[in-house]
């Protein structure tokens, strides 16, 4: 029964303690429409790393939708290339060639074009020397090359992956006079590397077990934090190859009573040839420990340790000067709104709106104080136990009659 009544005391310290409140201000925005929330640290420490427990509320109380954003991925840059020559031969063909003098990998150019209203058939044909030809497509057609907005316009001309050093292309004169071809260049979408957040205002603490051969380093956290990545500045020596892990202690229930033990979450190794930065499957920790296995080696000389957090944000429509109120609540589940599939364009730059003075709220005023009682989760607890003590009665009469038997 002693430990029943174990059980139920946990159960409920976990019904109370997990149900965590907080509330921040929105820094007022200059310009209506989309804005990009970066969810801080401090904020995703307080809502345990769960996104759902999010809301945003505006100056009537109104909720206002939001939907998680990764970030703009690709850019897109162009890069011009050199025309070598354009040669002409009028009534018949009006030839470009361009350099593509680092052999690059190309399936497509861009080429700006004067506005005309002349549509075009073309051939593009490749070369290592600029004297001996391979065709790359024949007799294709271009048309719509008038743009009302500029004096101007960009059109792709696409054909099979290749790395010529030289491209021709090949205009048809022989119904209407040469287009006039300003530039060729190639647009590129490039990977934006998204920098990572370092995690500040840590302990830690260095220890040598020497029996063990190993370094221990403590590190603690005021809140649980979520780590992504781990980088390590070490000074000395010059040459090393350490094996190493992050350890967290947890506790578990064994015969009757709580065991200590430790959980190895992740291995890595310290190599001098390498930059020491790892990736972490999103630990979210308070308190933990990295060993680092010396053998016979001297202890490593470490400058510094650093955490990193992937950042993490969320998109919502807002308007200009509105007070915002921000949110986190333990007891909401995820939200649904349709904004995720109204359209918006995900790989577009946004402006940044920010929170501020965030607070946990002691007592808060939610939704709950207006249920009944048994709609209440501490009328759901109460059954729990109720069931749990039935339970356990029965179970220890059955115990006492069979150890009479025996």
């Amino acid at each position: 029964m002693k430990t029943i009544f174990s059980i139920l005391s946990i159960l409920f310290a976990l019904s109370f303690s997990s149900a965590q409140n907080y509330q921040g201000k929105m820094n007022p925005v200059s310009e209506s429409g989309l804005h990009q929330i970066v969810i801080s640290p401090e904020l995703r420490s307080a809502s345990q790393n769960n996104l759902d427990h999010l809301r945003i509320f505006d100056a009537k109380n109104n909720e206002v939708p939001y939907v998680l954003f990764e970030g703009k991925s690709t850019d897109l840059q162009y890069e011009n290339l050199t025309i070598l020559s354009k040669n002409a031969v009028p009534n018949k063909v009006t030839s470009i060639i361009v350099s593509n003098e680092k052999a690059l990998n190309l399936d497509h150019l861009t080429l700006k074009i004067a506005n005309t209203d002349v549509d075009k058939t073309y051939s593009i044909s490749g070369s290592n020397n600029n004297l001996e030809w391979f065709g790359l497509v024949i007799n294709q057609k271009i048309i719509g090359l008038n743009d009302a907005g500029e004096n101007f316009v960009e059109r792709d001309f696409s054909f099979p992956l290749n790395n010529y050093k030289f491209l021709k292309i090949d205009f048809i004169d022989k119904n209407s006079l040469p287009i006039n071809v300003l530039e060729v260049g190639l647009e590129k979408n490039y990977a934006i590397k998204k920098s990572k957040i370092e995690l500040q205002n840590f302990e830690q603490r260095i220890t040598t077990d020497k029996k063990n051969k190993q370094t221990k380093i403590h590190f603690s956290f005021k809140d649980p934090q979520v780590i992504d990545a781990i980088s390590f500045d070490i000074s000395a020596p010059n040459f090393y190859l350490r094996e190493a892990r992050i350890v967290i202690n947890k506790t578990r229930i064994q015969k009757r009573a709580e065991v200590n033990y430790a959980e190895t979450i992740s291995n890595f190794q310290l190599n001098s040839k390498v930059k020491n930065s790892f990736e972490v499957s999103e630990l979210l920790v308070k308190e933990f420990t990295i060993e680092i296995d010396n053998q016979d080696n001297p202890e490593l000389e470490i400058k510094k340790i650093s955490f990193f957090q992937n950042p993490v944000s969320i998109l919502s429509d807002l308007k200009a000067n509105e007070n915002y109120i921000f949110k986190i609540d333990s007891k909401l589940s995820a939200p649904a709104y349709d904004l995720a599939q109204s359209g918006i364009d995900f790989n577009q730059s946004y402006p940044v709106a920010t929170i501020s003075n965030l607070n946990k709220i002691d007592n808060p005023k939610d939704a709950d104080s207006s249920k009944t009682f048994w709609q209440t989760p501490l009328f759901m607890w109460l059954c729990i136990g109720l069931a749990v003590l039935i339970i356990g009665y029965f179970a220890m009469t059955m115990i006492k009659d069979l150890n009479k038997e025996n």
